[in-house]
């Protein structure tokens, strides 16, 4: 029952901190872009970067919980004052949560602040590095914060890298299809367009975002494995590794339907004026991704509790 739910956990804190992170850069990268800004028009950016910073320090605290009775082998009720201070203050995952929660803290202070000025905008620099910051911590939650040295530091980087291209990706899927999904009159609204060029627009960061997950993944299972093919077939590891490169493997094939296809048929569609088919098709195939998505986010809360050899 613990290890259930202490990844039940672990998948919930990888999935807020990315719509953490993703959700103000989407908001920094789209609304410097007035051709793209009305695509963004009318999100709750606030609530849902408020609603998420809150609902990451609740899972931080969680965290820490279970952890410190998972290391002292005793039940959650347990836990007491001195067992928290020690997993806090003398392990690096615990000086890393106390790390996430000073920053999740700070965003809500930079958040509140920014909602009074009524300036919502001004917020996203901020709140997108101090979120970056909070998701690059969970790096010390599995292998990437586990080695010593020049070694460790490559290592560390990758593991860093790689978090911050995920949690972009994936809030990117979310929040395309969100755009998708704005209301039942979606295909007669004027910010179809925008949402297209949105979507036609994000090839090139989307691919610094694949390119990035690939190089730094690599780097990663070479550090740990050692290059060790039979890693891949003969450990739990390996082969929920296997599992988690098929998911990509369909997040990058249903990207590339959208940029070469899916997304040139809703651009024309559009100047024909029937667009409702090809905004059903790209729903789907958004939904589809995001749940490839999702999943590997599951895949990877279990992976960080497992040895890699």
């Amino acid at each position: 029952m613990f290890d259930l739910s202490a990844y039940a956990l672990r998948f919930l804190e990888y999935l807020v901190l990315m719509v953490l992170f993703g959700v103000p850069l989407f908001g920094w990268y789209g609304l410097r872009r007035p051709a793209l800004a009305d695509a963004l028009a009318g999100w709750p950016f606030m609530g849902v970067l408020l609603v998420s910073a809150a609902v990451g320090l609740v899972l931080t605290g969680a965290d820490v919980v279970f952890k410190t009775a998972g290391i002292m082998g005793m039940p959650v009720a347990d836990v007491d004052r001195e067992s928290l201070g020690w997993y806090l203050f003398e392990t690096s995952a615990g000086r890393a949560a106390m790390a996430r929660g000073a920053l999740l803290i700070a965003m809500v202070c930079v958040l509140g602040w920014h909602r009074r000025r009524g300036k919502v905008e001004s917020a996203f620099p901020l709140a997108a590095t101090l979120a970056g910051g909070a998701l690059a911590s969970l790096a010390w939650n599995g292998h990437a914060a586990a080695g010593e040295g020049m070694a460790g530091a490559v290592r560390l980087a990758a593991g860093l890298v790689h978090l911050l291209a995920a949690g972009g990706w994936v809030a990117a899927v979310l929040m395309f299809l969100g755009m998708l999904l704005q209301g039942k009159e979606a295909s007669r609204n004027d910010r179809l367009r925008s949402t297209h060029d949105f979507l036609h627009g994000f090839s090139t960061l989307g691919t610094i975002f694949v390119a990035a997950l690939i190089v730094s993944g690599i780097a990663h299972y070479g550090d740990l494995t050692a290059w060790s093919l039979p890693t891949l077939v003969q450990s739990t590891y390996g082969n929920l590794l296997l599992v988690k490169l098929a998911l990509f493997g369909g997040m990058l094939g249903l990207g590339a339907l959208h940029r070469w296809a899916l997304v040139p048929r809703l651009g024309r569609a559009l100047t024909s004026g029937n667009p409702a088919q090809e905004v059903r098709a790209l729903r789907q195939s958004l939904a589809a991704e995001a749940i490839l998505a999702t999943s590997i986010v599951g895949v990877v809360s279990v992976l960080g509790t497992l040895s890699p050899m």
